[in-house]
């Protein structure tokens, strides 16, 4: 190992990645279930993360963290990587055992967040309600003004889960490899980001001169 691999290494960096990944697992894999209502995702999602940057920073107490703006950045990028580990979960779900199936709309339910987004609850081909709701229509687009939107009795191709763990998806968002690509992308970088904000602060040489006489 190089000698600036062996400088980028340090424990508290190593403690500083294990806690963000940990709580971005978890909280990924928590709000990725349908035990979560889709309103109260976000509310959940922010609570879990702000908890990370408390337990990062308890993990150097009683002192404090010796690079708090690269922990900052750290923490940001968690962040993101709860995002993906939520994509990677429903995405390994389905895919291990997930059904495609014709669904039909029977409700749409317009949100409580701030701008417009609908959530629709949908029966299968015998007319049982799949657990869960689907939370995009085919051919929308994010940021996009004239987004398709489905309405009750409408007809849409999903992937449920038997079990009901996670929401039915659109075929398109189940994807392993980009699900994959996505969360080691993010991890590498949250993991760079902890190592720099768990090294220690150089010492600068002071510079004594004699004085006069």
């Amino acid at each position: 190992m190089s000698m600036r691999a062996l400088r980028l290494t340090n424990q508290l960096g190593v403690a500083y990645l294990a806690v963000f990944t940990v709580v971005s697992a978890l909280g990924g894999a928590l709000v990725a279930t349908t035990w979560i209502r889709a309103g109260l995702v976000a509310v959940l999602g922010t609570i879990l993360w702000c908890l990370a940057l408390v337990a990062a920073v308890l993990v150097t107490y009683p002192a404090k963290p010796p690079r708090t703006v690269l922990l900052s950045v750290a923490w940001v990028l968690s962040g993101l990587l709860m995002f993906a580990s939520v994509m990677g979960f429903y995405t390994a779900v389905l895919e291990a055992r997930g059904n495609r199936v014709e669904a039909t709309v029977t409700q749409v339910r317009d949100s409580s967040e701030k701008g417009r987004h609908l959530y629709y609850a949908l029966a299968d081909p015998d007319g049982t309600r799949i657990p869960g709701e689907l939370g995009s229509w085919p051919g929308a687009e994010i940021g996009a003004s004239d987004n398709p939107e489905g309405e009750v009795g409408a007809r849409v191709t999903v992937i449920r889960d038997p079990e009901g763990l996670v929401d039915p998806r659109l075929p398109d968002d189940v994807n392993g490899l980009a699900a994959v690509f996505v969360w080691v992308v993010v991890f590498t970088l949250t993991a760079v980001a902890c190592m720099f904000a768990g090294r220690q602060p150089t010492d600068t040489p002071v510079v004594r001169r004699p004085r006069r006489t």
